[in-house]
């Protein structure tokens, strides 16, 4: 049995008062167990004024973390939070560590991690709780691909860091207190565990163009659809003038494999005419477009709630919930950035969670072959269940 211990902060300035407030709420969850380790989640001032560093100092087991635009846990209320989550054990034992930096082929500094984890009795983990950088020519899909052949394919539940500025500058990962643009953390997790996955994704019916065809791409760079470059394409369809995207977070690209799967892809940018986006866009595979509204994401929210709650009728949930969703969702509610939150606030009922938003979200989901399979999304509200 896994058991959380939560507590958040909305003091940025005043350091003492900030990790007081931490403390008084850990003090009254209740004590530790034999092993631990924490998920950290904050705005990025937290990092500047110490917060982070003296906190997680406070703290003789491992803390994972990265920057967030907003984060909450249960009675966290509507602020700019630093959230954090003890997960403690008895019977379950976690281990963590940093990543070397990465590069494009991040396969190498991830073995080593990987390594590391395993210790010498090289015992194969139950979950991996994954948190990424911010670099554009690597994706969730590198990754997963790692993680996949080192492991077998343990499941990987996590996020990639986030961050509330528009260039993303300040998107950093965060190991004991240290912060990093270029490494991953890693959270391996033993023991007699039987998480369950519930995922909200685009829905068909929110098709809003005719299929296309990738027909020149270079891992998450679309140069081309339908034989003309990509920008002209979404010209042609009325997403696009002028070489400007304005709004497109809010029209997700999606991917039909071979085998009848649907990648959901966010695009970050243009650069001239060709698109970079946030996952791998296979060549010669069929692309749609779609939509994602405000009703959309309360909607899923909630229905992902009801999911939990059937399944917890039936005996067939845990007790804690970890809950990732994508940033392109926090964009498109707007100025009401915590309307999603209070939807989980409410559905959830008096389960423990910790939710925070992501520039994209690893989930196991069951795959057309009805087999479930590690997957890199976007545009998902994605929950693990321990």
């Amino acid at each position: 049995m896994i058991k959380m211990l939560f507590a958040h902060t909305a003091e940025i300035d005043n350091v003492d008062e900030a990790l007081s407030q931490i403390h008084n709420q850990l003090d009254a969850e209740g004590r530790l167990l034999r092993h631990s380790v924490g998920i950290l989640y904050y705005y990025s001032d937290f990092a500047l004024t110490g917060v982070v560093q003296k906190l997680c100092s406070r703290f003789d087991f491992p803390i994972v973390g990265g920057t967030t635009s907003n984060s909450a846990v249960p009675d966290s209320g509507e602020n700019m939070n630093l959230t954090l989550t003890i997960l403690t054990s008895d019977d379950c034992t976690f281990s963590a560590g940093v990543s070397d930096p990465l590069n494009q082929d991040p396969f190498v500094p991830m073995e080593k991690l990987y390594r590391q984890l395993a210790g010498d009795a090289g015992e194969k983990p139950s979950l991996f709780f994954i948190m990424t950088p911010h670099l554009m020519e690597v994706t969730g899909d590198d990754y997963l691909a790692a993680l996949n052949s080192l492991s077998g394919g343990v499941p990987v539940f996590g996020s990639a860091a986030f961050t509330h500025t528009v260039d993303f500058t300040d998107v950093k990962t965060c190991f004991n207190g240290v912060e990093y643009k270029d490494r991953l953390a890693l959270i391996a997790f033993r023991g007699n565990l039987h998480p369950r996955f519930f995922c909200s994704v685009i829905p068909e019916e929110r098709m809003i163009h005719q299929r296309a065809f990738i027909t020149d791409s270079y891992k998450n760079r679309i140069r081309k659809i339908n034989g003309i470059p990509a920008v002209q394409y979404l010209e042609s369809v009325g997403l696009s003038e002028d070489g400007k995207l304005p709004g497109i977070a809010t029209f997700p690209l999606i991917v039909y494999t071979g085998d009848g799967s649907r990648l959901i892809r966010t695009i970050f940018k243009n650069e001239g005419e060709e698109l970079l986006c946030s996952g791998s866009m296979p060549v010669h595979t069929s692309l749609g477009i779609s939509f994602c509204d405000r009703e959309f994401v309360i909607e899923s929210a909630k229905k992902t709630a009801q999911e939990y709650t059937r399944a917890a009728a039936a005996g067939e949930a845990g007790g804690l919930a970890l809950i990732i969703s994508c940033a392109a969702r926090r964009w498109t509610l707007g100025s009401d950035a915590y309307a999603e939150i209070r939807a989980i606030d409410s559905g959830f009922g008096n389960l423990p969670y910790h939710f925070a938003y992501s520039l994209g979200e690893f989930c196991p989901m069951v795959n057309s072959g009805g087999k479930t399979a590690n997957c890199f999304l976007n545009y998902s509200l994605s929950v693990c269940i321990i």
